[in-house]
């Protein structure tokens, strides 16, 4: 093994031994960090005419930092390059049409953006569709009960829980969900907007997965059905089999797997134009890594490490992201990294890799090399308006993150322990969901710690939690690059965040606007948060500095920075000479 390597990897054992107690910090790595390069900031550039597609698994009712990123990436080329754009989802959903209503009145879906399923482009044309059917609120033979801040039902008959029904915002049934007396959901049945069938879902009993999918047209015939298969290590689902039907509903085709559905859907959506694909998660590779058309140009965004934790060897890929970076890793045909070729499968420039920040480029390049088509965009934010010093709650400690294990809320909740010992009137406010919630609760009930800190649920209203609050915490494993650090400062919200791979040591200088503290070290962080909330001056200063944001994160640098990107691909020309699949 290179002596290079045995050092790596002797210096991750030590992190690894120490990582798990809190206060031990690894010692300054034996490895010198991989060299960072910095890319001049481009002008703006016209961009280039064609579709601009933004794949994505799904866009939740309650998203997170990814969706708000792709969200807001499309509203500025919109805005300051003209670009319409479509986000497409590849995950089936009855219900886009309702969420992409609800954020078009949040004003966080412009004009010239869509959000559309993959699904929604079955040719179904030649359909005389029927008449709308109207679905009621209630049931015969049941009670209901609403949700407060939404249009959803819960029924139940003779006291058992049997049918769930979710209406969207004229009023329409968009999902209908059947339950068994232990609970378990039994069927999903999803609408079209005329309120005929459009998907019903049958539901493994032990997992609460699909076992079986049956798509319809308008008029009531299938025109599609997946086999499903759960894996019980990890309840992960795959596709065993999938049938179309034709228009009267007879079996006309059968399809060996989900890739070869979603190519021909992506065939229709993008048809014979030029299109740069850019695809935003990394669940969605396995259909788009192997679509290969003259037409289309893809780039792959990664908004998470791709190294294994603690992120010490660079050689030590995370599988998922093994393929993605592979793609544009490795020299091309003609012998020029990146240059030439057009194999995209074999690493030629049909394409490009897009990081976060300059850190975690670094990384993959001294495992696989400089390459012209690893790029660095990072997130942007808006300029706001400051918040007056005195409106700001001095006690107020605030969390936006979901509550699952790569968050470690944990972590948050052992510090403010000793922070409220401190300052007893300190109070932590945690927004977001998450598998980890009931976990969590019973972690602050047994600390006693109820009265002070709080799990205060989803909120669509993150930049007023930041203006309000004295603090923002970040705790996590490991970030792509921390977009929530960025709302904080904007909003002039100092952070006290573990200097993680990849993101807080882009944005927060310590000291300066903020604190950073090693992984894990709970009562380091709790240190610095009881500095802050003791020390007024301290506090408005770093307030202060918080807003001083520069271009590096400014909306017009992050369009720029696109706006060359597709521009260089476009320059490289398209293989006209080659018919399209099909």
């Amino acid at each position: 093994m290179p002596i290079r390597r045995q050092l790596r990897t002797a210096a991750g054992r030590v992190r690894r031994a120490l990582g798990s107690v809190d206060e031990q910090v690894a010692p300054p790595s034996v490895v010198a960090q991989p060299p960072v390069r910095f890319d001049p900031l481009p002008p703006l550039r016209p961009f280039p005419k064609a579709k601009y597609v933004f794949v994505v698994g799904a866009v939740p009712r309650r998203f997170g930092g990814r969706t708000a990123s792709i969200l807001n990436k499309c509203r500025l080329l919109k805005q300051y390059g003209g670009v319409d754009s479509i986000i497409v989802t590849l995950n089936y959903s009855a219900e886009i049409d309702d969420i992409s209503a609800d954020l078009r009145a949040r004003g966080l879906l412009v004009d010239g953006v869509e959000i559309v399923n993959l699904h929604d482009f079955f040719d179904d044309e030649s359909v005389v569709t029927s008449d709308p059917v109207q679905h009621e609120i209630d049931e015969p033979g049941m009670d209901k009960i609403r949700d407060p801040d939404q249009e959803v039902y819960r029924y139940f008959e003779k006291g058992v829980y049997r049918l769930y029904k979710r209406f969207d915002h004229s009023g329409r049934l968009i999902v209908r969900d059947w339950f068994n007396e232990n609970r378990g959901r039994t069927r999903r049945d999803e609408f079209n907007p005329n309120g005929t069938i459009r998907r019903t879902t049958y539901m493994d009993l032990h997992f609460n997965k699909p076992r079986q999918e049956i798509y319809y047209r308008a008029n009531g015939v299938p025109y599609l059905n997946k086999w499903l298969v759960v894996n019980p290590a990890d309840r992960s689902t795959r596709v065993e089999r999938i049938t179309e039907f034709d228009e009267q509903g007879r079996p006309d085709r059968v399809l060996a797997s989900n890739v070869e559905l979603i190519h021909s859907y992506l065939d229709r959506l993008i048809g014979d134009d030029h299109a740069f694909l850019t695809v935003e998660s990394r669940r969605s590779d396995a259909e788009t890594l192997t679509y290969h058309r003259p037409n289309v140009k893809q780039v792959y965004v990664l908004h998470n490490p791709h190294l294994v934790l603690p992120g010490d060897d660079v050689d030590n890929v995370r599988p998922m992201y093994q393929p993605v970076l592979d793609r544009h890793g490795r020299p091309s045909q003609g012998g020029q990294g990146g240059q030439g070729g057009q194999d995209g499968a074999q690493g030629g420039q049909d394409g490009a890799t897009v990081f976060l920040t300059n850190a975690q480029r670094a990384d993959a390049e001294a495992r696989y090399g400089e390459r012209p088509g690893f790029r660095v965009i990072p997130h942007p934010i808006e300029p706001v308006e400051p918040t007056p010093f005195a409106d700001r709650d001095p006690h107020l400690v605030v969390m936006l993150a979901r509550l699952d294990e790569q968050k470690q809320i944990g972590d948050a909740i052992e510090a403010f322990s000793h922070v409220v010992a401190s300052v007893p009137e300190a109070r932590l406010e945690i927004y977001g969901h998450g598998p980890d919630e009931v976990a969590l609760q019973r972690r602050i009930d047994e600390r006693g710690l109820r009265r002070q800190i709080r799990l205060a649920g989803y909120t669509k209203d993150a930049a007023g939690l930041l203006r309000r609050a004295s603090v923002s915490l970040l705790t996590s494993k490991f970030e792509g690059f921390g977009l929530v650090l960025l709302e904080s400062l904007a909003n002039g919200c100092p952070v006290v965040s573990y200097d993680i791979k990849y993101g807080p040591s882009d944005v927060v200088r310590d000291g300066v606007n903020g604190f950073l503290v090693p992984p894990r070290a709970r009562r380091a962080m709790a240190a610095r948060v009881v500095e802050l909330l003791t020390d007024t001056e301290l506090r408005r200063r770093m307030s202060a500095a918080a807003r001083e944001i520069g271009t590096e994160f400014s909306e017009q640098a992050f369009v720029a920075r696109w706006s060359a990107l597709f521009a260089d691909l476009d320059a490289e020309g398209w293989d006209e000479g080659t018919s399209l699949p099909g």
